[in-house]
This record gives structure tokens, C-alpha cells and sequence, in this order.
């Protein structure tokens, strides 16, 4: 037998030793016990929720919508001509500042109105399906004497 195992490139001491195993657990030479795969638990798993670090702070997000707002609109009287590129500006580097809070799975959309004060009212509503534990929003108010603007992010957890 040791000839055909030497003639397919097989040595005695490449045959697999079995090693005696008793409850799942596998006996070396020196006696130490090592658990077999089959006896340990799974650890891969799928987060559904954010933990408590992780869900959506109002917070820091409104910071940011204020010193956005503050820093693009302070000074300014309304123009017709600057407001598209206000808005865009406002939204885009709320926007960047956001995704710099790096929220794990968390989506979030920046909604920008802006607007002339002249001692009209504004209605304005939103309506989405989400989760009320989980996602959140948060919006901050700028006036002066000539504009008005309302910045809103809201945050949605992606399951």
C-alpha cells in the first residue's frame, strides 16, 4: 500500500489524523481542549435598529442649519436674482456638513425655502411613512428684515 501512496505523490504523513473529540470538544496531545465549530454559536447577525450612539441626533444638525444659514444669509437683503443660488448653496453645504456627522445608515434629505418677507404667512407641509422611533427631523428658522428661510433634514434609517 505504501507503494501506490508513494507512486500518486502521497506520503504516510500527509494522511489527515482524526483527533478524538468528547462533547464537541477536540482532545490535542497535550491534553488542551479546543471547541469544535459545530459547538459555537453563530455570531453573524443583522442589526434591524441603530443602538442608542446611533440614532439621530437633532442636535449637531441644527449647528449646522444655523451657522449654514447665518454664514450665506447674514447681511443679505432679498434679491430675486440670488435667491436659486442661495438655496442651492444652503442645501449643498448643509448637505456636506451632514454627511460629515457620518450617521450609520441613516439617509437624509435637506429641504431649503426661501423667501421675501413682505407680512404675508406661508403654509407648507410634508407627509412620508417612516419610523417614528428611528427616523427624526429637524429644521432651523432664519429672518431678517427682507428674507425668511426654513432649512429642514430629515434622516431615514435604511433597513
Amino acid at each position: 500500500m505504501e507503494d501506490n501512496e508513494k507512486d500518486e505523490g502521497i506520503e504516510p504523513h500527509d494522511t489527515p489524523q482524526i483527533s478524538p473529540t468528547i462533547n464537541n470538544e477536540e482532545l490535542t496531545e497535550e491534553g488542551i481542549k479546543h471547541h469544535s465549530h459545530e459547538s459555537l454559536a453563530p455570531v453573524n447577525f443583522y442589526q434591524i435598529k441603530p443602538n442608542l450612539q446611533e440614532k439621530f441626533k437633532e442636535l449637531p444638525v441644527k449647528h449646522i442649519l444655523k451657522e449654514v444659514q447665518d454664514a450665506i444669509l447674514g447681511g443679505k437683503s432679498y434679491d430675486v436674482d440670488n435667491v436659486k443660488k442661495w438655496t442651492i448653496k444652503i442645501a449643498n453645504d448643509v448637505n456636506e456638513k451632514v454627511k460629515e456627522l457620518e450617521m450609520k445608515r441613516y439617509k437624509h434629505i435637506v429641504q431649503v425655502l426661501l423667501g421675501e418677507r413682505k407680512g404675508q404667512g406661508i403654509k407648507s407641509g410634508v407627509r412620508c411613512l417612516w419610523d417614528c422611533e428611528i427616523d427624526g427631523y429637524t429644521s432651523e428658522i432664519f429672518m431678517n428684515d427682507s428674507i425668511f428661510c426654513v432649512t429642514t433634514v430629515f434622516a431615514v434609517y435604511l433597513y
